[in-house]
């Protein structure tokens, strides 16, 4: 083969060998979401001063820290009842130059719930959300709304006044001269019991009588009452008791009537 002929049989070979070498694929466009993704989340830690309050009385402190610590933004405070899975917004506060916040809530209705605290998303930062946070809210509940047990003589959940003042839900001595009594079971599911003893504004000048608190059958406390006593709130402690009873009694001449006026019971849903 002559040098001319070598010349055009190598070129055809290279256009063979460049027509079969692969082409590298195109980079591929940035994945946003991904990028997203990737990106740190605030940490946010949260501890609460209490694990258990009383409705309507108490107030929670919950505070904590967020890092990094984006100081002048906010956290918000969430929470939810035990038996929800639904979180709703109840309070919000000013992170500090340190990272640290305090939040405050006063629960208003007895139930255990769960608290949170989340920091939102900013700066290039995704939204970060403490542990949850347990709390029993303990609240004060009627006592005439329980089943009554055995009882005689006496009226349950009537209105009665001592003093001019009104008491709703009260247990009243039906008859001057009758003695009454009344028992409520508890179950071991509260902590105390709060009452007005008193003799009502019916009763006769001169008139006397006495409530007697029992629990599980043990004498815990006696009011003695005469015309103007009242005692007022009058706290019984009732832990891992079963069952409470009212004995009750008044003068037939001058005619009198006791009452355990708004008797309540402080209890855990």
């Amino acid at each position: 083969m002559n040098r001319i002929a070598r010349v055009a049989c190598a070129a055809a070979t290279a256009v063979v060998f460049a027509s079969l070498t692969p082409i590298a694929p195109a980079s591929p466009a940035p994945d946003v979401g991904a990028r997203q993704s990737a990106a740190p989340a605030y940490k946010v830690v949260a501890s609460i001063n209490r694990t258990e309050v009383v409705a309507g009385e108490d107030t929670v402190r919950i505070t904590g820290k967020v890092k990094p610590k984006a100081a002048g933004q906010k956290v918000l405070l969430q929470q939810r009842p035990e038996a929800s899975k639904r979180w709703r917004k109840s309070g919000t506060a000013t992170i500090k130059s340190s990272g640290r916040f305090v939040l405050k809530d006063e629960p208003s209705k007895a139930g255990v719930r769960y608290y949170r605290v989340v920091k939102p998303a900013s700066d290039g930062m995704k939204s970060g959300t403490s542990r949850e946070l347990r709390l029993e809210v303990w609240g004060w509940t009627p006592l005439t709304w329980w089943p009554a047990g055995a009882n005689s003589g006496v009226s349950l959940d009537y209105g009665t006044t001592f003093g001019t003042e009104p008491y709703y839900n009260s247990v009243l001595l039906r008859t001057a001269g009758t003695p009454g009594y009344v028992e409520y079971t508890l179950g071991r599911k509260v902590r105390a019991l709060r009452a007005t003893y008193a003799l009502t504004d019916d009763s006769a000048t001169g008139a006397s009588g006495s409530v007697t608190v029992l629990v599980d059958g043990v004498r815990v406390v006696t009011h003695a009452l005469t015309t103007g006593t009242i005692t007022k709130d009058h706290v019984v402690d009732l832990t891992d008791a079963f069952r409470v009873r009212f004995d009750m009694s008044a003068t037939a001449t001058p005619a009198g009537r006791v009452a355990v006026g708004n008797p309540e019971v402080l209890y855990l849903p």
